[in-house]
C-alpha cells in the first residue's frame, strides 16, 4: 500500500512538474498613442523685406534692365499628414505690381538635414491675386530650420509691356500656404 502510494505520489509529483514547467501566464497593457496632424510654415531669414529695382540705362535707345534677383529666403515647414494625405505649398501675392511688370519667383529643390516626404518644387511661377502652388505632394517630413534648409526661393522682376511702364513704386506682401491636397 504505501509502495502504491509512493508510486501514485510520484505520478502526481511528475504531472505538476510536467503541467507547471509547460504552463505560461500572460499580462497585457492597452498604449494608446496619438500623432497630431502638423501643419507649419515658415520663411527665413525672417528679418527683412525683399527689395527689387529696375535699373535705368545709361545710354539712350537702351532698355531698363531687370537685374536684380533676391534668393535670401528659405521655406522651412513640418508636416504630419493622416493616411493618404499629401499637402502642398501655395503663394498668393496681395497688392499690386506697377503695369508692365511680373514678379517671377523660382523655388529651388530641397536642399538641407530634414527628413521624410518633402513634396517636390515647381520651379517657375509668376505671382499673382491667385494661389500658385510651389512644393507639392508633401507627407510627413521636415525641412530643418533656417537659411539652407529647405526650398530656396530666387525672386526677380521681369518686363512684360514696355508700353505700360511708368515710373512709380509698389509694395507688395506675399501670402504663402501649407494646405491639404
Amino acid at each position: 500500500m504505501i509502495r502504491k502510494s509512493l508510486k501514485i505520489l510520484s505520478t502526481v509529483s511528475f504531472l505538476l512538474f510536467y503541467v507547471k514547467g509547460w504552463t505560461q501566464t500572460t499580462a497585457s497593457v492597452g498604449v494608446s498613442i496619438s500623432l497630431p496632424s502638423v501643419a507649419l510654415l515658415d520663411i527665413e531669414p525672417n528679418n527683412s523685406a525683399i527689395s527689387l529695382s529696375l535699373t535705368a540705362p545709361t545710354e539712350g535707345g537702351n532698355q531698363l534692365t531687370a537685374t536684380t534677383t533676391n534668393n535670401s529666403k528659405w521655406l522651412n515647414f513640418t508636416s504630419a499628414v493622416s493616411t493618404g494625405t499629401t499637402r502642398r505649398i501655395g503663394v498668393q501675392m496681395s497688392g499690386s505690381l506697377p503695369n508692365g511688370v511680373n514678379l517671377k519667383l523660382t523655388t529651388a529643390n530641397y536642399a538641407g538635414s530634414g527628413a521624410g516626404n518633402r513634396g517636390s518644387a515647381v520651379s517657375i511661377v509668376y505671382l499673382s491675386g491667385s494661389q500658385q502652388t510651389i512644393v507639392n505632394n508633401i507627407g510627413g517630413g521636415y525641412t530643418g530650420t533656417g537659411s539652407n534648409n529647405g526650398y530656396n526661393l530666387t525672386y526677380s522682376l521681369e518686363i512684360s509691356n514696355y508700353a505700360l511702364l511708368r515710373s512709380q513704386s509698389a509694395t507688395v506682401t506675399l501670402v504663402y500656404t501649407l494646405i491639404d491636397n
